[in-house]
C-alpha cells in the first residue's frame, strides 16, 4: 500500500533531519556570545532591540554631547559670574572708599552747621559700610568659590597689604568724631575741628587708607580684565559645546547606524542563504543540499521546514521514477498481455471459424440424408433395414441431432464473441479514436468476468439508449475491466451474507454532448479516509501481493486524460459503491474546460 511506504519514508525524513539539528545547536554553540544572544531572537525582537538600542545610543550620546557641553558651560559662566560679583564688591568698596574720603574733606572745608552735621552723618554711614564692604571682601577671597581660580595675585594680595587699614581709620575717625558735639557747635569749635581733621589727613592711617583707594583701583582694572577673559572664555565655550554636541550626534548616528546595519545583516543574513540555497536547488536539481540552520528565529524555523521540504521532495522523487519504473513495467505487461492475447484469440478464432462455418452446411447435409432416409424406407420395406432403424433409434436421431447441431452453433457463437471480447481488449496501445460502442464494451468484459460472476452474484443492467462514442475502445475495456473486477472483489470480501450479491450498471445520455456510466456494487464500501486517495497511484486496500494499485489510477488517467471525461466515487460504508464514469460523445481536442453535463435522462 502505497500509504504506508510514503509515511515510512516521510519518518525517516524526519528523523534524518532530526538527527541534524544538533548539528546546527554546535555551531551556535561556537559563535560568539552576542552572535548566540542575537540569533536567539526572534525577528521582531531583533528589529525592537536592534533599532531601539541604535536609537538609545544616539539619544544618549546627544544627550551627553549636551550634557558636557553644559559643563564646561556652567564652568566658564560660574567664572564669569565670579569676576562679575568681584568687580561689584571692589567698585563698591571703592565708591565707599572715595565717599569716605570725600565726606572727610567736607568736613574740612565746610562752615555751615546743617551741612556739617549732614557730613557727619554721612561719614558715620559710609564708615559703617566700608567695614561691612570690608569684611565681606574678606569673606569672598576666603570662600570656596573664589578660591578655585587660584588668585595668587590681585585681591588678595590686596588685602594683605591694607590689612587692618579699615579697622584702624574707623576706630581713630570715631574717636576723633565723638570729641565734637554737633548740637552745640560754635564757629571756633568747628575751626577747631576742622583743623584736627586737616591734621588727621596727613597721620599715616589715613594716608595708608587713601593709598588703598588708589591700590584698589589697580585691582578693579585687573578684575576688569579677568572679567573680559571670562566672557571671551564663555564665547570660547559656547563654540566649543557645540563642537561637541555635533560631534556626539555624529558619532551617535555612526554607532546607530553601525547598529542598525548589524541588526539588518543578522536578519538578512540566514535569509540570503535559505534564498540561495532554494536558487541552487532549483537550478541544479541538487535535492541533496541543505540549508545551514545558525538561528533558532522564524528564518531557523523557515531554514528548518525548507530542509525538511528538501527530503520529501527528494523522498517524493525516489518514489516517483520507483513509480515509473513501475508504470513502465507495468505498461510493458498489458503490451505484452494484448500482443499474446491477440495472438491467441487469432489462433483460436480459425478452428472457431472452421467449426462455425461447416455447421450450416452440415445441419443441410443432415437435413438431405434424413430426407433419403424417409424416401427410401418408402419404397424399401426390409426387417433388417426396420430392425436396424429401431436398433439405432432413428426417431430419436431425427428430433435430438438438430438439437446438438443447434448446442454446437451456440458454444462456436459464444466462443467467437470471447475471442472478439479479447481482440477488442487487446487493442490497449491504439493511437486514433474510433466509435465505441459503450454496450459493447459493458458485455464484452462481463463475457471476460464471466467465470469471476459466481451464481451468487447478479448482475443488473440498465440500459438507455446511447450513440456510438468517440474513443479509445481497448482503453475503455481496461476500465470496465478494473472497476467491475473491483466491483466482484468487494463482493467476493464479503463472504456469506443474507442479502443477494448485485453489481448494477446503468447508462444514460446526458445533456448535450454527454454520456454516463455508472457502476454500482452492494459491498461493504471504502471508509471515507480512503476515498480521497483511491485514484493515487500504488494506493490500494488490498492485503501486498494482491493489488497493485495501479488499475483505478490508470483508469483515472484514461477517462480524465485521454478521453476529457470525468471519474468519480461515491461511497458509504456497509452500503456499497458506486463508480460514475462521465464521458464526451465527441471526443474534445483541447477544450478540457466544458462544464460537467446536466441530467437529461434517468434511470427506474
Amino acid at each position: 500500500m502505497q500509504s504506508a511506504k510514503t509515511k515510512t519514508a516521510l519518518n525517516d525524513t524526519q528523523s534524518e533531519l532530526s538527527a541534524k539539528e544538533p548539528v546546527s545547536q554546535v555551531q551556535l554553540n561556537h559563535q560568539g556570545w552576542i552572535a548566540r544572544l542575537v540569533n536567539s531572537l526572534s525577528i521582531s525582537k531583533k528589529i525592537a532591540w536592534g533599532y531601539g538600542l541604535a536609537l538609545g545610543v544616539a539619544v544618549v550620546g546627544t544627550a551627553t554631547g549636551f550634557m558636557v557641553g553644559d559643563y564646561y558651560q556652567r564652568q566658564v559662566v560660574a567664572q564669569k559670574q565670579q569676576e562679575f560679583k568681584e568687580i561689584q564688591l571692589l567698585n563698591s568698596l571703592e565708591l565707599t572708599l572715595l565717599q569716605v574720603q570725600a565726606h572727610q574733606h567736607k568736613l574740612i572745608l565746610l562752615s555751615d552747621r546743617e551741612l556739617l552735621q549732614q557730613e557727619y552723618s554721612h561719614l558715620l554711614k559710609h564708615i559703617t559700610e566700608l567695614n561691612q564692604l570690608w569684611s565681606e571682601v574678606k569673606a569672598y577671597t576666603s570662600s570656596a568659590d573664589y578660591a578655585y581660580d587660584n588668585h595668587a595675585e590681585g585681591l588678595p594680595q590686596f588685602l594683605q597689604s591694607y590689612a587692618g587699614v579699615p579697622e584702624a581709620y574707623t576706630q581713630q575717625i570715631t574717636a576723633l568724631l565723638g570729641k565734637i558735639n554737633l548740637s552745640n557747635l560754635q564757629p571756633e569749635s568747628i575751626s577747631a575741628f576742622q583743623k584736627q581733621l586737616l591734621n588727621f589727613t596727613n597721620n599715616s592711617t589715613y594716608l595708608r587708607l587713601h593709598q588703598a583707594s588708589d591700590a584698589l583701583e589697580e585691582v578693579v582694572n585687573s578684575s576688569y580684565k579677568d572679567l573680559q577673559s571670562a566672557e571671551a572664555a564663555v564665547r570660547d565655550v559656547e563654540k566649543l559645546r557645540e563642537k561637541i554636541i555635533l560631534a556626539s550626534m555624529l558619532l551617535s548616528v555612526a554607532i546607530a547606524i553601525l547598529l542598525a546595519s548589524y541588526t539588518s545583516v543578522a536578519i538578512a543574513h540566514p535569509l540570503r542563504n535559505v534564498t540561495n540555497i532554494a536558487q541552487k536547488i532549483t537550478q541544479e536539481s541538487n535535492f541533496d543540499l541543505q540549508v545551514p540552520v545558525t538561528t533558532v528565529d522564524e528564518v531557523g524555523v523557515l531554514a528548518t521546514s525548507l530542509n525538511q521540504l528538501i527530503q520529501r521532495v527528494n523522498t517524493l522523487l525516489a518514489e516517483q521514477k520507483a513509480e515509473a519504473s513501475r508504470q513502465l513495467i507495468q505498461s510493458e505487461k498489458m503490451s505484452s498481455l494484448g500482443q499474446m492475447l491477440a495472438g491467441v484469440a487469432h489462433e483460436i478464432n480459425n478452428p472457431i471459424n472452421f467449426i462455425y462455418g461447416n455447421l450450416q452446411h452440415t445441419n443441410i447435409y443432415f437435413q438431405d440424408l434424413l430426407a433419403l432416409i424417409d424416401a427410401y424406407q418408402e419404397k424399401v420395406n426390409d426387417d433388417d433395414i426396420v430392425a436396424l432403424s429401431e436398433e439405432i433409434d432413428l426417431e430419436f436421431l431425427r428430433e435430438d441431432l438438430p438439437k446438438v447441431l443447434q448446442s454446437i452453433e451456440f458454444g462456436a457463437t459464444r466462443a467467437r464473441d470471447i475471442v472478439l471480447s479479447l481482440k477488442n481488449f487487446s487493442r490497449l496501445d491504439e493511437s486514433e479514436v474510433n466509435l465505441v460502442d459503450i454496450h459493447a464494451c459493458i458485455d464484452s468484459t462481463l463475457l471476460i468476468l464471466n467465470n469471476r460472476i459466481k451464481k451468487d452474484i447478479t448482475v443488473v443492467k440498465n440500459y438507455c439508449e446511447l450513440p456510438n462514442v468517440e474513443g479509445y475502445a481497448g482503453s475503455l475495456y481496461q476500465v470496465f475491466m478494473n472497476i467491475l473486477s473491483n466491483a466482484i472483489d468487494a463482493l467476493e470480501e464479503q463472504g456469506e451474507i443474507s442479502q443477494a450479491k448485485k453489481i448494477t450498471i446503468a447508462t444514460q445520455r446526458l445533456a448535450e454532448n454527454w454520456v454516463e456510466i455508472k457502476i454500482t456494487d452492494n459491498g461493504s464500501g471504502i471508509s471515507p479516509e480512503y476515498q480521497a486517495k483511491i485514484f493515487e497511484t500504488f494506493f490500494t486496500t488490498k492485503p501486498m501481493g494482491v493489488g497493485t494499485g495501479l488499475g483505478l489510477s490508470i483508469s483515472y488517467q484514461i477517462v480524465v486524460e485521454k478521453h476529457h471525461g470525468r471519474l468519480t466515487c461515491e461511497s458509504e460504508l456497509s452500503e456499497g459503491t458506486t463508480f460514475a464514469i462521465a464521458l464526451p460523445i465527441q471526443h474534445p481536442v483541447s477544450d478540457t474546460s466544458a462544464p460537467y453535463p446536466i441530467l437529461a435522462c434517468s434511470i427506474t
